[in-house]
């Protein structure tokens, strides 16, 4: 007999000594007193206890054949994935260990297994019969589990026996990232790392707790000063069949794959292999940094504010884009500039150059990173731009003929701060028109494109057109009009004699 049926039997024997000898003047009884025990206007002189205080006990059975602690299952021992149903008989155990069925009672149950994930149950049960019956079923849970029911006030247990699946291969799942850093070249942001993932199933396809899984590495350069390395190469599949490695980067770019072998049940090997690790771009090399920028010529002589977009392109010494792991640091001699930003993944970046003092026409910005020298050695790399920065102010157009036959070339420029006169800004158009003529070239406007670079001439801007009269008899006109995206306007007229006499 277990202790808490000895406390209880102890309990009662006290409850019917107080009923018979009927206690003191101080004493308090301990079940509820009605008229059916004696009390209020009942006078028969009854002493007996008809209703008493409940005790809830959980086990197996009812009344006499009640075994407190135990739960019922028809299945002790389960296979992979089983399932088996259990119950448990609620009680009072202080009214002869009778089915409590005039409320309900809320009986939870739990195990190992449950709290890990690896078993499943349906909890908790509120019953009103006196038992409480629920599923359980094996998720992966091995060798054994204890599962327990309960209450408030006691519980009740039972050990269920779970066999091992049996491995029958292992599948492999998408890495951590498909490219990463070489070893030294990683950050915060592309790490030089990756971890690999597996999962050990049976014939059925569900997972496999506790196999040992052995990993290698497949790919790496023949030579490579820092090899590819994985950590651990060997590792047991946990209660969901999965097991992983970290890939850790060398020193050259390649592409490797982790292989994944297991010992199944018949002794045969399972391998399989992982998604390709690609491992690349190193720092930049000097030769593969490029600096371009949004407009070379801007409309920015007079004005403060004036934006251009500076980007920044690098490659690594195989040709490969600089993939997020540099920063680049920008200065300006003029104007003023962002003063720096991480190359992404495409081995880009872009800051913005702003017009503003000091003032300088021809102002140059340097994009600098630390890098492999033309020298081979590692250190500060640098590659610069620079502006011309012209403006939309007095525009001034001179027609003349040109150097070849029904040529005729304008030349257009503006005036710059130091009053001088200058090549005009991105966007400022020429155009030409003719009356009594035609105009024989394929257009007859021409822009300033400010994403060409500084012009060779920073003097003026050419435009030419081939163009004649369409009567020799009769002279022509042909008229050069400049615009300036500040929309002031200049134009110069050239007289096309006849060249016949009438």
């Amino acid at each position: 007999m277990s202790r808490n049926i000895l406390a209880r039997a102890s309990a009662l024997s006290l409850v019917f000594m107080l009923a018979a000898c009927g206690g003191d003047d101080s004493s308090s009884p301990l079940a509820p007193v009605g008229p059916e025990t004696g009390g209020g206007a009942d006078t028969g002189g009854g002493t007996g206890i008809d209703q008493q205080q409940e005790v809830v006990a959980l086990g197996i059975g009812e009344g006499a054949s009640f075994i407190e602690g135990q739960m019922q299952t028809d299945i002790t021992s389960l296979p992979p994935r089983g399932t088996t149903s259990l119950s448990v008989s609620v009680v009072n155990a202080a009214n002869g260990n009778t089915l409590i069925t005039d409320r309900d009672v809320e009986v939870g149950f739990r195990s190992g297994c449950i709290t890990n994930g690896t078993a499943t149950i349906s909890s908790p049960v509120i019953t009103g019969s006196g038992i409480a019956q629920t599923t359980y079923t094996a998720n992966g849970c091995f060798p054994s589990d204890t599962v327990t029911a309960f209450t408030d006030d006691a519980q009740a247990s039972v050990v269920l026996s779970i066999e091992s699946a049996e491995a029958d291969r292992i599948i492999s799942k998408e890495p951590e990232f498909t490219s990463i850093a070489p070893w030294g070249s990683g950050s915060s942001t592309r790490l030089s790392e990756s971890e690999v993932s597996f999962q050990v199933v049976d014939q059925a396809g569900d997972p496999v707790p506790g196999v040992q899984v052995s990993f290698r590495i497949s790919g790496d350069t023949a030579s490579p000063s820092i090899p590819v390395t994985i950590d651990p190469i060997t590792a047991q599949s946990d209660s969901n069949g999965d097991v992983s490695t970290l890939v850790i980067a060398g020193s050259d770019s390649t592409v490797v794959r982790v292989i994944a072998g297991i010992q199944t049940v018949n002794g045969k090997l399972s391998e399989t292999q992982s998604p390709p690790i690609a491992i690349n771009s190193t720092i930049p090399i000097e030769t593969g940094l490029t600096l371009t920028a949004s407009n070379f010529i801007p409309d920015a002589q007079f004005i403060a504010g004036v934006e251009v977009e500076l980007g920044v392109l690098a490659t690594d010494k195989n040709g490969q884009n600089v993939r997020g792991n540099t920063m680049v640091n920008f200065t300006a001699t003029g104007g003023s500039v962002t003063p720096e930003c991480p190359l992404d993944n495409d081995g880009t970046c872009a800051v913005i150059w702003r017009s503003q003092a000091p003032w300088l026409t021809r102002p140059t910005i340097t994009a600098t990173t630390i890098g492999e020298t033309t020298a081979g050695t590692v250190g500060a790399i640098s590659e610069s731009v620079q502006l011309f920065v012209s403006s939309s102010r007095d525009p001034k157009i001179d027609l003349v003929k040109g150097t070849e036959e029904n040529q005729y070339c304008a030349s257009a420029n503006v005036e710059a701060a130091d009053q001088s006169r200058i090549h005009p800004a991105d966007g400022t158009t020429i155009e030409f028109s003719i009356s009594e003529g035609e105009i024989l070239s394929a257009k007859n406007s021409f822009s300033v494109n400010g994403e060409n670079g500084v012009p060779d001439d920073t003097t003026q801007f050419t435009a030419c057109v081939f163009a004649k009269l369409t009567d020799a008899t009769m002279p022509g006109t042909l008229t050069a009009t400049v615009t300036t995206p500040g929309n002031e306007i200049d134009e110069d007229l050239l007289t096309l004699p006849a060249t016949e006499t009438p």
